[in-house]
């Protein structure tokens, strides 16, 4: 039980903390009656209490006076010990208001006479009475003073010997009901006044609030997008004062906006800024384009609302791995745009955070590299490949030249090196100009090309020379040697075919088709895990290739070794 009240008594107080603590209006109207009551009370108690001991006095006053009186006109009677005439003044009293007892006493304490006769005749024999007998004291004596009750004796003199006692008893009814009244009366007062306060401060705290209510609904409509909202109203007081301050800080925020606004929108690259769930906070424009969507319809979308779910994991994994390390990542990815183009990426993603270290979410720019690897792939092409037959070139082949003699020694399997030159190619550049050469030397790329497997290499060695490389033949050098006759035969018959080469015409009419015969001499090297240098294998390939001329041209020559 004691538990349970314990429990009540918290709830009820952070009940009332909370009701107190989420309304300034209700703190000030709570804090002004509140003064209020504590103001009210305090002089109230001040007051009254002054009353109560001006009533007292005064009830004390009125007994000591009427016992005094007693006393001087019972004097005579005293003396003359007539009881009837002390009885008679005893009835002159008798109508005082809150008169309990008034009687008069001999010296020995017995009653001569009193406003209730049957006490007449008897000693007092109280506490109190015993000892107002021993009292000398002439001056009148207060035996008993109680919230209800006073008892004065004043003592019957005459020459100075003490004859007797006049005692007087009244009760303080009519001071207590004042007292009582006027505590009503105060009572009504306070709770008046307590109500005055209280809507008086009503009065003070809506003004106050609804100005404050104004800027908080202003405010909170900012805060959903609505940034040309501003907060002066035209006050003149204290809050009109904030409201201006705040407009002006809210401009001030709008420039630094619309500066990084800007700033985003006029960078190339795609940016956009997620928080730690994945949710879109922003981007600029260009990631807009991209999406199809506006920043405003991006807000609050994830990468499952944008992309196919393949993309979207992609996206979200990423992501993750941002937030969990902490770190930069960078990557290279392809993005579509809505009207079917597709653009090559580089992507940079990383976290940020307060300056207490608490990370926020990630922010993305993704930069369009699509010309640079155009540009990048155009320089690798003029490095390793023939710009005309867009067959490798002389470095390249070496480099593959490289790898094969290498993968050779690995698996013990031959290769062959080809060298093969056109027997008859200057008559048609010296006829029919350089063009028309040009048209003929990518002719024989392609019937070249079109002889060998995807993994040999054919290359353009220079003017109308051409190398053919075949890798991973077989581990038997006798087998080798047929299979690569077979493919330099083949080349050979192929290039043997007539070309039928199309020639603008001079006069710009419809192109002429000339034909033109052109053989090849091919000269073929066998190697693995050869010791020689690579410039030795294509100098014996192009000894191979002369021997094949001086035996008459067309045709295949391999080299030997000498013993």
């Amino acid at each position: 039980m004691h538990r349970y009240g314990e429990g009540f008594s918290m709830k009820f107080s952070t009940v009332i903390f909370s009701y107190w603590r989420h309304s300034i209006q209700r703190q000030l109207i709570a804090g002004f009656a509140l003064a209020a009551l504590a103001l009210l009370l305090s002089i109230g108690y001040l007051m009254l209490q002054q009353q109560r001991d001006f009533l007292l006095h005064s009830t004390d006053d009125h007994t000591i006076s009427l016992a005094h009186a007693l006393a001087i006109s019972g004097t005579p009677w005293a003396m003359s010990h007539d009881l009837v005439g002390l009885q008679k003044i005893l009835q002159g009293f008798i109508k005082t208001p809150d008169l309990q007892r008034a009687y008069f006493l001999n010296s020995h304490g017995e009653v001569l006479a009193s406003t209730n006769q049957n006490e007449i005749g008897l000693f007092v024999s109280d506490q109190v009475s015993l000892g107002m007998l021993k009292l000398t004291t002439k001056d009148a004596t207060i035996l008993v003073s109680q919230s209800n009750l006073i008892d004065v004796a004043n003592p019957v003199i005459y020459k100075g010997r003490i004859l007797g006692w006049a005692r007087v008893e009244m009760s303080r009814d009519t001071a207590n009901a004042n007292l009582a009244e006027l505590s009503k009366a105060w009572l009504a007062f306070v709770l008046i006044a307590l109500l005055s306060v209280s809507l008086v401060a009503l009065l003070l705290a809506r003004r106050l609030t609804h100005g404050l209510n104004y800027l908080m609904r202003v405010a909170a409509e900012v805060e959903h997008g609505r940034d040309e909202l501003r907060l002066d109203d035209g006050r003149e007081d204290e809050i009109g004062t904030l409201a201006r301050h705040l407009d002006r800080m809210l401009n001030s925020l709008e420039r630094q906006k619309a500066l990084l606004r800007s700033i985003l929108d006029s960078a190339p690259d795609l940016i956009f800024i997620k928080d730690t769930k994945g949710v879109y906070l922003g981007c600029n424009k260009e990631m807009s384009r991209l999406l199809g969507r506006s920043e405003r319809e991006l807000i609050g979308k994830t990468d499952y609302d944008l992309f196919d779910a393949a993309s979207a994991y992609k996206h979200f994994t990423h992501d993750r791995e941002v937030l969990k390390s902490g770190k930069t990542m960078h990557y290279e990815e392809q993005l579509s745009y809505p009207d079917g183009r597709k653009t090559l990426v580089d992507t940079l993603k990383t976290p940020f955070q307060t300056q207490h270290g608490t990370v926020l979410g990630i922010i993305g720019i993704c930069r369009d590299i699509s010309e640079r690897k155009k540009a990048e792939e155009k320089i690798h092409n003029l490095a390793f490949y023939d710009t005309l037959t867009k067959l490798p070139n002389r470095r390249l082949l070496l480099d593959r030249l490289k790898q094969v003699r290498m993968s050779s020694q690995r698996s013990g399997r031959f290769a062959a090196l080809m060298f093969i030159d056109l027997d008859n190619f200057k008559p048609l550049n010296d006829t029919h100009g350089h063009d028309v050469g040009d048209l003929l030397l990518i002719e024989v790329a392609q019937r070249i090309s079109s002889c060998v497997r995807q993994s040999d290499t054919v290359s353009r060695f220079g003017g109308d020379e051409f190398i053919v490389m075949l890798n991973e033949l077989t581990v038997d050098k006798e087998s080798s040697l047929l299979q690569a006759g077979v493919v330099a035969e083949k080349i050979r018959s192929t290039l043997a075919s007539p070309y039928h080469l199309s020639v603008a015409a001079k006069d710009r009419t419809a192109p002429e088709s000339v034909e033109h015969h052109c053989t090849s001499s091919i000269g073929v090297v066998l190697f693995i895990d050869h010791e020689a240098a690579h410039d030795d294998l294509i100098k014996w390939a192009d000894m191979a290739m002369y021997q094949a001329k001086e035996a008459g041209r067309n045709r295949v020559h391999f080299f030997e070794e000498p013993n």
